[in-house]
């Protein structure tokens, strides 16, 4: 199996791109991620491919967004479900319900997803949409639910899903996010058995951009082996359809499920013996 992960940038210079062949021997390699065809190149190698940005926008902020365009009455904002811990849910019009979902499982607290409908993460989203329609062009099927060949990501949580977070951002360049960096790759290669040689070790600890995307990378291939988190309500369906649905890596499972495969329904595929379908879902 191969996978590809995508750490989605605007139309800048900081998306990262990596690509894990899973062999008897893991290979990491990160690619060039210069402009539109080097990413279309990049998924067009992978089984699956994990992309870090939204792939749709919330259900209630499309409906303020076309109420106002036709001068109609705004409907009314809500939030989702509060938290377990009392706090309120995130709002409907910001966020999407996986977002919410996503948060709420990780216990992140006041690291919130960013809103795709209010931040500048709408243009990655923007970006990314743009991409998956050209894939689909090509006749792949790319639900937004991830059950295509392309599945959402998000490699904060994943980490935090994974017990890898560290208490300071590994994002940026002060040398306290190139320690966490340096923790989470070492932490990543001990759990997955990874041999990472020391130009990808340089790559990942240099920029949290080349990280996400390796990151991005084993998350699809949890993906692909049926070890994330899935909708299972009509209405998580529903919404997973239209806004996109976040893969989460389980949290009851070890790394090391990830790199064989164990506990899936999906095992012997993942293990290497058969490919993984490139059939149409």
């Amino acid at each position: 199996m191969v996978t590809v992960g995508i750490d989605l940038a605007g139309y800048s210079g900081t998306t990262g791109v990596c690509r894990v062949t899973w062999a008897h021997q893991p290979l990491v390699e990160f690619l060039d991620a210069g402009n539109d065809e080097d990413l279309l190149a990049a998924v067009r190698t992978a089984d699956k491919t994990g992309l870090d940005s939204p792939i749709g926008w919330p259900v209630e902020f499309v409906a303020l967004l076309t109420a106002h365009q036709a001068g109609a009455e705004l409907p009314g904002r809500s939030r989702y479900l509060p938290h377990s811990d009392g706090r309120d849910g995130l709002r409907r019009v910001t966020h999407r319900l996986t977002d919410d979902l996503a948060w709420k499982r990780t216990g992140a607290g006041k690291q919130r997803p960013l809103s795709v409908a209010a931040d500048k993460l709408g243009v990655v989203a923007m970006r990314a949409v743009d991409l998956l329609e050209r894939l689909a062009d090509e006749g792949r099927a790319l639900p937004r639910d991830g059950s295509g060949s392309v599945a959402e990501v998000y490699p904060a949580f994943a980490l935090i899903q994974w017990g890898l977070a560290r208490r300071e951002s590994y994002k940026g360049s002060k040398p306290a996010a190139l320690h966490a960096r340096a923790e989470i790759l070492a932490g990543l290669a001990d759990g997955l058995g990874l041999g990472i040689d020391a130009r990808a070790r340089e790559w990942c600890t240099r920029s949290d951009h080349d990280l996400d995307a390796l990151i991005s990378a084993v998350v699809a291939r949890a993906v692909a082996c049926g070890l994330t988190y899935l909708p299972t309500t009509d209405e998580e369906r529903a919404m997973a359809a239209v806004e996109g649905w976040i893969h989460l890596p389980r949290h009851d499972l070890p790394l090391s499920a990830v790199r064989y495969g164990a506990g899936s329904d999906s095992e012997r595929t993942c293990s290497g013996q058969e490919p993984v379908s490139r059939k149409p879902f």
